[in-house]
């Protein structure tokens, strides 16, 4: 049986968390949350690429282990053996007494239970024996993915309340600089709009089509003149790469790009369009008008006036036409020197 509770102070906890980049910002708050219960504990967290640098920047964890870019599709025997050599060999030099593992995989639990023979905490209530067998045969666990109950469940666990939900990402001034410079020689003299595009997973067939994101940005490029930038999850190339020849002349891809760069750019930009939730709620906290493409099932955001959401039952029945005539309100709702040119 797993703990409710922990008994007594852990001297070092590992946070596993193997989800895909978008659905591990969840980190930022959970680890916030248990630096506060446990300000003195050795905190580790084993992510994705862009995470580990989020994670890093706040302070918020001792150490991290790149696990590179992580795919909701990534259940090959190779990439798994490959992630969980990485987290092997990154973790020897530890000797951690809990491990919070957020999105349990076979690999995962091999490590956590087999090789660092740590007390772990996962989201399920089913016996560990069971989880492993069906992560093996490929059945998914019931348990949500898509929201911030896993990463929830697994605090209660450890003795720690995630109340604030809030992600906080900032980007140092130079990585603001560094973006302003790309703006500028790209072409850019200020004062266009800027509209950026992000797609949680172009490969995945429950997302908003790579050819819809580049109809939306040619209809904006050439009824406002507008600048579109194309970004990739950090460290990955896969949107970028599906749309380079399809999108509007002038327009910039920031692929394989560092996690605050990416922050620098959402911020930067006039309007965001995407259908990854996560980057939708960035895109808010950092005043950024944003379109979020949802479909009903894993919806999560309130919609407002400068975060709109268009859903549906799945991502691609939402049409170019909504999300370009919900853009063109927005921009004439927001037609200001803010909007225009952001600091």
């Amino acid at each position: 049986m797993q703990p409710t509770s922990l008994t007594e102070p852990a001297r070092s906890i590992l946070a596993i968390d193997m989800s895909p980049f978008g659905s591990s910002l969840a980190l930022l708050p959970a680890m916030r949350a248990l630096r506060a219960s446990y300000p003195k504990t050795l905190l580790v967290a084993a992510t994705s690429s862009g995470t580990c640098d989020l994670l890093g920047a706040a302070g918020l964890v001792d150490d991290t282990i790149d696990l590179g870019v992580i795919k909701s599709s990534d259940r090959g025997y190779s990439r798994a053996l490959r992630k969980l050599a990485a987290l092997i060999r990154r973790t020897r030099r530890y000797n951690f007494d809990l491990v919070l593992d957020f999105s349990p995989r076979l690999e995962t639990q091999i490590a956590s239970h087999l090789i660092l023979r740590a007390r772990t905490i996962t989201p399920s209530r089913l016996p560990r024996t069971i989880e492993v067998l069906l992560d093996l045969v490929g059945v998914p666990r019931s348990f949500d993915r898509s929201g911030l109950s896993n990463y929830k469940r697994v605090l209660e666990q450890a003795g720690a309340n995630m109340s604030d939900t809030t992600f906080r990402v900032a980007s140092p001034d130079e990585e603001h600089a560094a973006f302003e410079q790309r703006l500028r020689k790209a072409g850019s003299r200020g004062g266009e709009l800027i509209v950026l595009l992000y797609a949680s997973n172009p490969d995945d067939s429950r997302g908003w089509p790579v050819e819809a994101f580049a109809e939306t940005s040619r209809r904006l490029a050439n009824n406002f003149g507008a600048r579109v930038i194309a970004a990739d999850e950090p460290s990955d190339s896969a949107f970028t790469d599906a749309l380079s020849s399809l999108l509007p002349a002038g327009a910039m891809k920031l692929a394989e790009a560092r996690a605050g760069e990416l922050v620098a750019a959402i911020a930067r930009a006039s309007i965001a369009i995407t259908d990854e939730p996560a980057i939708a709620q960035i895109a808010s906290e950092l005043g950024t008008p944003t379109i979020e493409i949802a479909d009903t099932a894993s919806r999560s955001s309130v919609s407002s006036s400068s975060h709109r959401i268009l859903e549906a039952s799945s991502r691609n029945r939402i049409t170019t036409d909504e999300v370009y005539e919900t853009a063109c309100e927005m921009i004439q709702e927001s037609r200001s020197p803010s909007l225009f040119q952001r600091p």
